[in-house]
């Protein structure tokens, strides 16, 4: 709590500044820039490519000048609620697409106006306006990333130990128990953070039942102890059980990059589940691996042979509060994010796609490049948990899932209670 208290007063303390120069400066000879204030998601080891945009910006002829304001996941979303409730917001949030956008639409700007003269349906796909932007009718989100989350391994660990990436569940269970027996931890997960747990939870799921089951879950029309829920669960607690996750330090207690990811790039571990961002993550300064040469990614396994392939992951955008001070200086960054050039940018720093439709293939890597190739041969691509289904019920699920890895064999207690819980929060949102 305290640390949080710190992070807003500091964050505070930045607007305020920021605030001031938004102050005319009558002893200059021509106007000073405004201040355009932007709070947002994307630090530490997701910092890819922000730095370099909020430069590029700055360095553009324009009456505005762009300060930004990073801070860790959980920080971010209590300080989007704080700086709401408190009315004075930044000028510009990060968001992710989906439920996470959904919750705050009431205190959003619409940017049906941006849209339209920045004409940017010419530079995004419908399907991803509809899912990504569009909220109760009218536009809010200029869409920044897109991500995958596949498996990402050492290739030198699966070359040395005779394994091949699995395309079926069944090829999947004889590389863990290969790997294992070759004395290497098949599988790092750190869900310190406990949003990395909830990827196996959507892939087993999405692999084993239809996707209209998980849209009604999301929605709270199906609950968490139906079958299809437990069979998720029964399957992932044999995986624990057999040992093909990392025991010492066990998920709960490690990290996804400095733990997890770090196992994969030592060696110690061959694969771990995350999104495309660990393309950036892999290939930075601190570890300058190459794609497909020393690390590579593969499709969560198919389970059941009937059901579509459907692509997972997250859209990261940026919307635009009511009550922001600059909303014309908010509205040219907005604009400018949603530029080709904005973002490339952001795509070399992070791994992610570009949502822009205008992005040349070759731009990207050759990782990139069949990341993108995967997306676009799935029929489907969902939001992963936490962004598709309401926040106060996501917390719930996220709890649960970190309850699971610390209790596997409870899981049917964990799930009865979960559902209850769950059906009680929907229950309570209905008008």
């Amino acid at each position: 709590m305290i640390r949080r208290l710190t992070v807003l007063a500091c964050l505070f303390g930045a607007l305020w500044v920021s605030g001031c120069d938004r102050a005319p400066d009558k002893t200059a000879a021509s106007a000073p820039r405004t201040a355009v204030t932007f709070l947002h998601y994307f630090s530490d080891s997701l910092s890819g490519g922000m730095g370099e945009l909020a430069r590029t910006f700055n360095q553009m002829n324009s009456p505005y000048e762009l300060k930004s304001v990073s801070l860790d996941h959980e920080a971010f979303k209590t300080s989007v609620q704080a700086t709401l409730k408190a009315g004075n917001p930044p000028d510009l949030y990060s968001s992710w697409a989906g439920a996470r956008t959904a919750a705050l639409v009431d205190d959003l700007e619409p940017i049906d106006d941006i849209w339209q003269s920045a004409q940017l349906d010419t530079r995004f796909a419908p399907a991803l306006v509809r899912s990504a932007s569009q909220y109760q009718g009218k536009k809010y989100l200029i869409p920044l990333t897109q991500h995958y989350v596949a498996f990402f391994y050492n290739k030198k660990i699966f070359q040395a130990n005779g394994v091949e990436p699995p395309q079926t569940w069944s090829a999947f269970l004889e590389v863990c128990a290969t790997l294992k027996k070759k004395g290497v931890v098949p599988i790092a997960l750190g869900a310190k953070d406990k949003w990395p747990a909830q990827f196996w939870f959507d892939l087993l799921l999405l692999r084993s039942a239809p996707l209209e089951f998980r849209e009604k879950l999301m929605a709270g029309d199906a609950r968490y102890d139906d079958p299809r829920v437990k069979a998720v669960f029964a399957e992932w607690a044999g995986l624990l059980s057999k040992g093909y996750f990392n025991a010492s330090p066990a998920p709960n207690d490690l990290a996804w990059d400095s733990g997890a990811n770090e196992m994969v790039y030592q060696g110690t571990a061959a694969m771990t589940l995350m999104g495309s961002w660990n393309i950036g993550f892999f290939s930075n300064d601190a570890h300058r691996w190459v794609g497909g040469k020393d690390f590579d990614f593969f499709a969560f396994p198919t389970m059941d042979g009937g059901l579509p392939v459907v692509s997972l992951g997250p859209i990261d955008g940026v919307v635009l509060p009511k009550r922001a001070a600059n909303p014309a200086g908010a509205k040219a960054v907005m604009a400018y994010l949603s530029d080709m050039e904005a973002q490339q940018a952001i795509s070399r720093g992070s791994g992610a796609l570009a949502p822009n439709l205008l992005v040349p293939v070759d731009f990207y890597s050759p990782i990139q490049q069949r990341v993108r190739e995967a997306v676009s041969k799935s029929p489907y691509f969902a939001f992963n948990y936490d962004l598709s289904t309401p926040p106060a019920v996501a917390e719930l699920g996220l709890n649960a899932f970190s309850e699971f890895l610390a209790f596997p064999s409870a899981y049917p207690q964990i799930l009865a209670k979960l559902s209850a819980d769950a059906a009680a929060r929907f229950q309570a949102a209905k008008p």
